[in-house]
């Protein structure tokens, strides 16, 4: 690499005269963009570009900054129509472009990418190949090669950028950090704007209103990020143990006030588990009284609110056979089983499933939900219905090699902070496994990034570990 590159790539070399010349530079072309769209008719474009090209320039100079800046800013994207025909979430999809175009550019001019090697690399591959296949031979090909892409991009995002960068310290640092503040502040979010809308399910429906659109995908982004933060929380000491433990008690708060029974039941099977696991390998049972304290906080913020009653009753219906939501997971449960019936090994094509839907949709079970464009509120039934038998198999071996390779990572750490953030991040994967069996969200970017990302962590920490 020569000196001209490598003072482009890395801020702490080269010249500061070379740099400012730089800075000049940039500064020139947004100041022209701007100018440009504020003489004409579309100021608004003009100044999506201008920030889109800074965006750009500092994914190739500063990547980190450019994944965390996505990451934060994922909760508040929306969906734009386009005049074209459909939709873009915004800024999430343009910024991921964006950082993959420059990330690229930035492997080109540092001499290629560098895997590094992990267990998790295979089983990945063989689901996306048979996703690509499923794709390929299904009627809505063009509907399925869309998705595919989509999901290919997030997943290069979060899984391939991970596993090409060294991961030390200090960057492990400010991600745990990242991810607890973010965490903790939709967890406060959504939890103070249900006490002040009234405690319901139709409050909680909106309890991240406008940023969530509905309970599940904010329930499912913030049940990610706490077990980091808990991990965290047991090892840290000072003042640092203090915000971590706010941290986890602000997003059980959210999580909590939610009224997502999922999401509810994902922590409850989870987090006993993997604090167990902790437990042993740390051999400290004493610590184990902070996520009991944050438990007992947590009961204690809801019976002084007095909506003990109306939470229990929520839960309650998680049985009701006259549940509108129950009912129409059933009603999509059965149109996803008659569609593995009719393409067993290879399914209906991956990303189909909404617009093959109205085939099969039963009128034995008809509520007011029958007849929306929605998914099949499974993951499971999803990867089987779209990708058939060979894709859940796929599915399954890559889940399993996942977990297994976040448990052997975190028992062979050499450094206590890497291995309480593989457990944390196995853990937080692990909610959304438990989530994804009655709501399928990867589709969504607020559950796909995250997801991704920590799927990237593991691969980089396992491939580490099986080197120990």
């Amino acid at each position: 690499m020569d000196r001209a590159s490598s003072s482009l790539l890395d801020p702490r070399r080269g010249r500061i005269g070379g740099d400012l010349w730089i800075l000049a530079a940039v500064l020139t072309l947004e100041g022209a963009l701007l100018g440009l769209g504020l003489g004409g008719r579309a100021p608004l474009a003009a100044t999506a570009l201008a920030l889109g090209v800074l965006y750009l320039l500092l994914a190739v100079r500063s990547p980190e900054i450019a994944w965390g800046l996505a990451f934060a800013a994922t909760p508040f994207s929306v969906e734009v129509l386009l005049p074209i025909g459909g939709a873009i979430t915004v800024p999430t999809e343009p910024m991921v472009a964006l950082a993959l175009l420059g990330w690229l550019a930035r492997c080109l001019i540092g001499g290629g990418l560098r895997l590094q090697a992990s267990p998790l690399h295979r089983p990945l591959g063989v689901l996306a190949a048979t996703a690509l296949v499923s794709v390929l031979l299904c009627s809505h090909a063009g509907v399925g090669l869309k998705a595919w892409v989509v999901t290919g991009a997030y997943a290069a995002f979060g899984y391939l950028y991970v596993v090409t960068t060294p991961c030390d310290a200090a960057r492990r640092e400010r991600w745990v950090r990242l991810a607890a503040g973010v965490g903790a502040g939709w967890g406060l979010y959504g939890a103070a704007r249900v006490l002040v809308l009234g405690v319901s399910l139709r409050s909680a429906y909106g309890a991240a209103r406008p940023f969530f659109t509905e309970h599940g995908t904010y329930a499912a982004f913030v049940s990610m990020l706490l077990p980091v933060a808990l991990f965290e929380a047991l090892e840290r000491r000072g003042r640092a143990r203090v915000g971590f433990a706010a941290a986890a008690f602000a997003m059980l708060l959210g999580v909590t006030f939610s009224f997502t029974r999922a999401a509810w039941l994902s922590l409850i099977v989870v987090l006993p588990l993997a604090l167990g696991l902790w437990a042993r390998t740390r051999r400290s049972v004493r610590r184990l009284g902070l996520p009991a304290a944050l438990v007992a906080a947590t009961a204690i913020a809801i019976f002084s609110f007095g909506v003990g009653g109306r939470l229990a009753r929520h839960a309650g219906t998680a049985v009701e056979a006259e549940n509108v939501s129950n009912l129409e997971r059933v009603n999509r449960w059965m149109a996803a089983w008659e569609m593995t019936k009719d393409h067993p090994w290879l399914g209906v094509g991956y990303g189909t499933y909404p617009d093959v839907y109205p085939s099969y949709r039963r009128k034995l079970i008809v509520t007011e939900l029958a007849y929306r464009h929605m998914g099949v509120h499974s993951e499971p039934l999803r990867l089987l219905s779209e990708t058939g038998v060979l894709g859940l198999l796929a599915g399954l071996w890559f889940l399993v090699v996942a977990g297994v390779a976040g448990v052997r990572s975190f028992r062979r750490a050499q450094d206590p902070a890497e291995g309480r953030l593989a457990l944390g991040v196995t853990a937080g994967l692990a909610t959304y496994a438990v989530h994804g069996l009655f709501n399928s969200y990867l589709g969504i970017d607020k559950v796909t990034l995250p997801f991704w990302l920590g799927l990237g962590v593991l691969a980089s920490m396992s491939g580490r570990a099986r080197h120990r």
